[in-house]
């Protein structure tokens, strides 16, 4: 069995700096070829897009991971707490053991012969005997004790173990996706440096200031609860703020990552991941969607908007273009779910 200090490695904190080096030996292929140079807006826009799209599905797979490893270091932690816990239990019953055993031979001697040839009476031979069995019952119930507080400690031990191995794998795995989304990053802004500053800005903003999502446009909100009310005039307060993987407020967004921003805001939790967000509330149909509701996009699932009305719903977008307003029907739609 192993001492409580066996454990203490268990406790060692987990960093994704710590394992970056090692997650980038196995990096996925991004592809090194440099993609002609745009020659319209609409053939830069064309590349951002398959750019954009890859990229995104690599972002979620990236937020994905970190729901996973949150997940993964609590099941660590409770596991470690239980570790020691039984660990405890076991060094105090190993003291009752020896204190058992040793209180044997302090009060009765060592067999019962002995006692027979020592005693001075049959009544006393009797006494002894019982203090005998009573003492042998106590020892046999405590090292039945001991040995079933061994077994739980080493499974306890385990779990702990299986688990910070399962956390350091996907804190592998997210080192990897955001090496990727690096390389990614350089391919969009290369498309984006062939360009003029008046193209970048069209491919950016297709439809010009007010599709961008300026903050004082008007929009239509339509029928809401007033927790959803409270989350989409969230999302829209943050209309014209950056495109970043990974972010979630309070000055740049990914998809999952507004929604969440927005919904947080109403007092209820949502995960940084697309995907996971089709898992939270009840599904809606299509001709149901309403404000506040999350409606997801393409299969598999990679993007999420909240609707404003049955017909439009702000986003964060994909890089290079800013949170903004944009119509539900645009985009491949998947499904559509109400939290709140």
């Amino acid at each position: 069995m192993a001492s409580p200090r066996s454990t203490s490695w268990l406790l060692r904190p987990l960093t994704v700096l710590a394992l970056t080096a090692a997650a980038l030996a196995g990096l996925p292929a991004v592809s090194e070829a440099t993609p002609p140079a745009p020659t319209t807006v609409a053939d830069a826009r064309a590349q951002l897009g398959a750019l954009s799209s890859q990229a995104e599905i690599v972002a979620e797979q990236y937020n994905d991971a970190r729901v996973i490893l949150a997940k993964r270091l609590k099941t660590y932690q409770a596991a470690d707490r239980q570790a020691r816990v039984i660990q405890a239990q076991y060094a105090a019953l190993a003291g009752q053991v020896k204190h058992v055993i040793s209180g044997v031979y302090k009060t009765v001697p060592f067999s019962q012969f002995t006692l027979m040839l020592t005693s001075g009476s049959p009544r006393e031979f009797m006494d002894q005997m019982s203090a005998l069995n009573v003492i042998a019952t106590r020892r046999a119930a405590v090292l039945r004790k001991v040995a079933t507080v061994r077994v739980a400690a080493l499974k306890a031990q385990t779990a702990a173990q299986t688990a910070l191995t399962a956390a350091k794998k996907v804190e592998r795995d997210i080192a990897v996706k955001k090496a990727d989304l690096a390389k990614r990053k350089v391919a969009l802004q290369t498309v984006l440096s062939r360009l003029s500053l008046a193209d970048r800005n069209a491919v950016a903003d297709p439809g010009g200031r007010g599709s961008r999502g300026d903050p004082r446009s008007p929009v239509s909100v339509g029928p809401a609860s007033p927790a959803a009310l409270k989350a989409v005039q969230q999302a829209l307060a943050q209309r014209g703020d950056p495109y970043s993987w990974g972010a979630a407020g309070p000055s740049a967004f990914d998809c999952s990552g507004l929604t969440m921003d927005a919904w947080s805001v109403a007092g209820v939790g949502l995960p940084h991941s697309s995907s996971g967000q089709y898992g939270v509330g009840t599904h809606v149909s299509r001709g149901e969607v309403r404000a506040g509701d999350l409606v997801f996009f393409y299969s598999p699932i990679h993007h999420v908007g909240l609707a404003i009305n049955n017909t439009q719903m702000v986003h964060a977008s994909t890089y290079g273009v800013p949170v903004q307003v944009a119509a539900i029907d645009s985009f491949p739609y998947v499904g559509a779910t109400r939290v709140g």
